[in-house]
């Protein structure tokens, strides 16, 4: 409900302000989520963290937050020992620019496929073979025009 409210405000709050570069930051965040997708799909943990701003917070359905860059990269070593993943993007991100912040909703479904049974990841990981989501994200720009996800949470669907 908090996200639900937060995206609103942001909605209403940036929508009367163009910034005049929408429609390549959007373009920029679109491939973002490319190069997201990825990482996940190859277990590439520094190029999966590129996306990420250093003061994320991720917020996991049923865990406590992940907060912090480095927290998250930590965070995912045990993903990526313990599975392989492949995503099928079932609503690709649908952006929207609002100056300096922008909000990212999607859905995606993603299938892991164990490799190491001894590995055990943290509250918060996907260990279904199989799970449809529904994600938001609010992003931020950096100084360097590049956008990094600063707050991610999903609901399974």
């Amino acid at each position: 409900m908090r996200w639900v409210a937060l995206g609103l405000l942001l909605f209403f709050a940036g929508s009367a302000v163009a910034d005049g570069h929408g429609n390549s930051d959007v373009k920029a965040i679109e491939q973002l989520y490319a190069d997201w997708r990825e990482a996940v799909e190859t277990s590439d943990i520094p190029r999966y963290l590129e996306a990420i701003h250093p003061d994320v917070r991720l917020l996991p359905p049923g865990a406590p937050a992940i907060v912090g860059r480095d927290a998250y990269g930590e965070f995912l070593k045990p993903v990526f020992a313990m599975a392989t993943y492949k995503i099928d993007v079932d609503a690709a991100p649908a952006v929207e620019v609002m100056g300096e912040l922008a909000v990212a909703e999607y859905t995606y479904t993603v299938h892991l496929d164990r490799k190491d049974d001894s590995v055990t990841a943290d509250a918060g990981a996907l260990t279904a073979s199989r799970s449809t989501s529904r994600y938001f994200d609010v992003l931020r720009k950096a100084a360097d025009g590049t956008w990094h996800v600063w707050r991610h949470g999903w609901q399974q669907m």
